[in-house]
C-alpha cells in the first residue's frame, strides 16, 4: 500500500538469523582451511621425510634437486631402488642412543594393511600431527625390549582396525631393517600403561585410540603386540625400564587428543 501512495518503504534491518548463518559459514570455512592446511602439510612432510630416508639407504645425499627429480620423474623406480638398498638387520643390536624429540627414526610398514609412515621420536601433538610417534624411554628398533609406537586412529593408524594375528610389521631405519609378527590384539583403558613396559624378548607395541569410529575423545586404547622375527625368548632387555613420569606420561597425553 505504501508504494501505491508514493511512500517508499523503509529498509528492513537484517534478521538475526542472517547474522548467525554468516558466522557459522565463516567458522566452517576457517575449520575447512585449517584442516586442509594441516593435511597438506603432513602429506608434504611425509613425502620429504621418506625421500630423505630412501636417499640415505641408497647411499645418496638428500638434496632439493634430487627430491624434485624423484617426485616429477620416477617415484616408483626410486622407491624400488631404495628398497633394494635397505640393509639387513644387524646380527647384533645397535648401541643405544638418545634421540631428540622430533627426529626421524625410520619408517613403519604393514604391507597387508597398506600402512607406510615415517616414525619420529616423541608423542606430543606436533609429532603425532605429522608422523607415527616413538614413545620415549621404550626400546628403539633393533634393541632388546619393547618398541612403543603411537599414532592417531584417523590418520596413520586408520587401517590398523583390520590387523590380524600373523601380520608382518616392518621397521626400516638407517641402522638396519627389522620385521615383527603380530601375536596379540588387546583393548585396554588409558590407565593400563603397563603395555609399554620392557619385555624380555625384542617386541613392538602399537597404540591407538578405540573405538575407531568413535566421535570425540575415544575412551579406550587399541593395543597390537608383535614379536621381532628371529628373536629368542629370554634374551636380556637392554632398554631402561620406563618411569611413570616419562614412558607412561606420553600415553596419557596421546589419549587426550583425537586419534
Amino acid at each position: 500500500m505504501n508504494v501505491l501512495f508514493g511512500r517508499p518503504e523503509e529498509p528492513r534491518s537484517p534478521r538475526p538469523i542472517h547474522w548467525a548463518e554468516g558466522i557459522l559459514l565463516a567458522a566452517g570455512l576457517i575449520c575447512f582451511c585449517w584442516f586442509g592446511y594441516n593435511w597438506l602439510a603432513s602429506q608434504a612432510d611425509q613425502i620429504w621425510s621418506n625421500y630423505q630416508l630412501d636417499a640415505s639407504l641408497a647411499g645418496e645425499k638428500p638434496t632439493v634437486t634430487g627430491f624434485l627429480h624423484r617426485i616429477t620423474h620416477a617415484p616408483e623406480k626410486s622407491q624400488k631402488t631404495a628398497a633394494k638398498a635397505v640393509p639387513e638387520a644387524p646380527k647384533e643390536a645397535p648401541p643405544h642412543r638418545d634421540v631428540p624429540v622430533g627426529e626421524n627414526i625410520g619408517r613403519i610398514e604393514i604391507p597387508r594393511l597398506n600402512i607406510s609412515a615415517i616414525v619420529r621420536q616423541g608423542v606430543d601433538n606436533k609429532v603425532l600431527g605429522r608422523a607415527v610417534g616413538h614413545v620415549p624411554s621404550t626400546a628403539l628398533p633393533g634393541e632388546s625390549g619393547n618398541v612403543g609406537l603411537a599414532a592417531h586412529r584417523d590418520t596413520y593408524f586408520r587401517n590398523l582396525r583390520d590387523v590380524k594375528e600373523g601380520d608382518v610389521i616392518r621397521m626400516i631405519t638407517p641402522e638396519g631393517n627389522w620385521e615383527y609378527v603380530v601375536e596379540s590384539l588387546q583393548i585396554v583403558h588409558p590407565t593400563n600403561v603397563e603395555v609399554l613396559d620392557p619385555t624380555p624378548n625384542p617386541s613392538m607395541t602399537l597404540v591407538t585410540c578405540y573405538p575407531f569410529n568413535y566421535v570425540g575423545h575415544a575412551p579406550k586404547r587399541f593395543i597390537v603386540r608383535a614379536r621381532q622375527m628371529g628373536s629368542h625368548e629370554g634374551a636380556p632387555s637392554t632398554a631402561a625400564a620406563p618411569s611413570s613420569s616419562t614412558a607412561h606420561g606420553p600415553v596419557r597425553r596421546h589419549s587426550r587428543r583425537r586419534s
